[in-house]
């Protein structure tokens, strides 16, 4: 008897959970997303294609290079893998706006090119509406312009789409030798 009444009350409970559901929304009205890792690079918000990188990592133990560019920090040793890291601020010319307690590293894979750009902060995977990108003109992003695409726009906030793997391919990037006169 008593088992009976608790498959009723039971049955009672699914026929109401099913009478105020909401219904799913139809194919027709879900709007196309676009995801992202989000970063923040002198003050800037940016995001990049989930494939842009492929590790993010606290600030590892570096070993300084002689001769380099004041903006290649050094090389360090990443699961058995020499890795130049770079500080992107300075890369750019870029003023940080953080403390390092917080910056990251994201290692960027290309080919056979391989880096790990410090940042000021990783701010995890974004979700973004696809119709929520403006292509642009950024002028104030200053040297960081020719690696963004155009912006995200949510909740009041901007996220350049910035494309990491460009850097590693670009002519100062490759030139990492300081001139001695």
């Amino acid at each position: 008897m008593a088992q009976k009444q608790a498959l009723d009350i039971l049955k009672q409970i699914q026929a109401a959970t099913f009478r105020n559901a909401a219904q799913l929304p139809l194919k027709q009205d879900a709007h196309p997303e676009w995801q992202g890792m989000g970063l923040q690079v002198g003050g800037l918000r940016l995001v990049c294609a989930m494939g842009e990188i492929s590790e993010v990592l606290k600030i590892p133990r570096v070993t300084a290079l002689p001769g380099v560019k004041s903006w290649v920090l050094g090389i360090a040793n990443i699961r058995g893998r020499l890795i130049p890291v770079i500080d992107l601020h300075e890369y750019l010319g870029m003023s940080p706006t953080l403390p390092m307690v917080q910056w990251r590293v994201l290692v960027v894979e290309d080919e056979s090119l391989i880096a790990g750009l410090m940042v000021e902060q990783s701010l995890g995977i974004q979700h973004f509406l696809k119709d929520s990108f403006e292509e642009a003109s950024f002028e104030a992003l200053g040297a960081l312009k020719p690696y963004v695409s155009g912006a995200f726009r949510h909740g009041g906030r901007v996220f350049y789409e910035a494309h990491l793997k460009s850097i590693l391919k670009d002519e100062k990037f490759l030139d990492v030798a300081e001139l001695k006169q």
